[in-house]
């Protein structure tokens, strides 16, 4: 463990979620200016762990939910580096199907800021092939009284499996496979990814957890299904890995595109996806008025004292990074050059998940003496 003593009233915040059973335990990475200031983890992998060996560590795999989200927006930004597409092209020019019931005009751009309006589709996902579920979406119609690019409502999954399918046609790799060899091996994140077999979940010899639903009298697992690695990659959601490890890859981005030597994408690649490229328009899905970058939320406190999901009371305006449902949370804080990733084992709920964010990331913030 690394920097226990410097995060004390982060410890806090982990330590009475636990006594609450809002959570387990709870998975820390953070550095500033290139340097590592906390890799912990507090509390137990399991609701009836009881010996060390299930205690949760800083090594241990956990899912990232939505913050998958970032990892497909930079392969996005790696085909439109490539001239491989461009962020205004019509989504139905690479997938034709896609163009009808008034989703002709949607974009790529489109789709990575939330503003396509096709965010609801009733599906069971984990029963459906990956080609199943591009065509559903495919034939899906476009909401009521929406001109894309001129609203906006947060998407959970639809347009980011589209956008991964994009990829594949483009770039001739499924998505996960993209993302192994453009950007996850290449920045040495080994033990991360967005897609697991059942037999590597079984038998990889790796430390793996996941996320446990708290808002019940008796907490379950929400992942107790492991299906083929295909019908399991969720461009959106289905990220795994080290908190330590997701940082790596904010602090890529922190460095504009490099990271120890190694370059992903150049500055000018980057500073467009981090940059507000949807501004001030209100998220009819969280009911506040929340910028984005392509596919990066951006800072918001602008527009509103409070708002879900957000990166606390004190980050900077130019802060932007991602949130994983009830879960977890990685961004970058540029002004401070920071880097903030965590994750808790526990989802209890949109409210309560709300107020133990705030709560974390304003400890984070409070013990770095960045409060202000």
């Amino acid at each position: 463990m690394f920097g226990l003593e410097q995060f004390s009233n982060t410890q806090k915040v982990i330590r009475e979620g636990i006594e609450a059973n809002l959570h387990f335990g709870a998975q820390v990475y953070i550095s500033q200016d290139s340097e590592k200031l906390a890799d912990f983890a507090i509390g137990k992998s399991h609701p009836d762990s009881i010996d060390e060996k299930k205690m949760l560590s800083p090594d241990t795999v956990l899912p990232w939910m939505s913050c998958s989200k970032m990892l497909t927006a930079v392969a996005i930004a790696i085909l439109h580096e490539r001239r491989s597409l461009t962020y205004d092209q019509l989504v139905g020019n690479i997938l034709p199907s896609f163009a009808c019931h008034g989703k002709e005009s949607i974009t790529i751009k489109h789709l990575l800021t939330h503003t396509s309006g096709i965010r609801l589709l009733p599906l069971q996902w984990d029963k459906l092939t990956w080609e199943e579920t591009v065509a559903a979406i495919a034939k899906m119609p476009i909401e009521s009284d929406w001109t894309p690019g001129e609203k906006a409502g947060y998407h959970i999954g639809t347009s980011w499996l589209i956008l991964g399918e994009i990829v594949r046609i483009l770039d001739g790799r499924p998505l996960d496979q993209f993302l192994q060899e453009e950007i996850l091996l290449p920045l040495g994140m080994k033990h991360s990814g967005i897609s697991m077999t059942k037999d590597l979940y079984l038998n990889s010899g790796l430390d793996i957890s996941g996320l446990y639903r708290t808002d019940t009298q008796t907490p379950y697992s929400s992942l107790e299904k492991y299906f083929d690695s295909v019908n399991l990659v969720r461009p959106g959601a289905s990220g795994r890995g080290p908190m330590k490890e997701l940082a790596t890859f904010m602090e890529m981005l922190l460095y504009k595109g490099s990271y120890e030597g190694k370059r992903l994408m150049s500055e000018r690649t980057v500073e467009e996806l981090v940059t507000r490229q949807r501004e001030g328009l209100l998220d009819l899905t969280f009911n506040k008025t929340i910028d984005w970058g392509l596919g990066f939320m951006i800072d918001s406190k602008c527009h509103n004292r409070s708002y879900p999901y957000s990166f606390g009371s004190y980050c900077s305006e130019e802060t932007f990074g991602h949130n994983g449902n009830q879960s977890s949370a990685a961004y970058v804080d540029p002004e401070h050059d920071l880097v903030v990733c965590f994750v808790f084992n526990g989802m209890p709920g949109e409210y309560e998940h709300n107020k133990r964010l705030k709560a974390m990331n304003d400890a984070i913030y409070t013990d770095l003496d960045l409060d202000f």
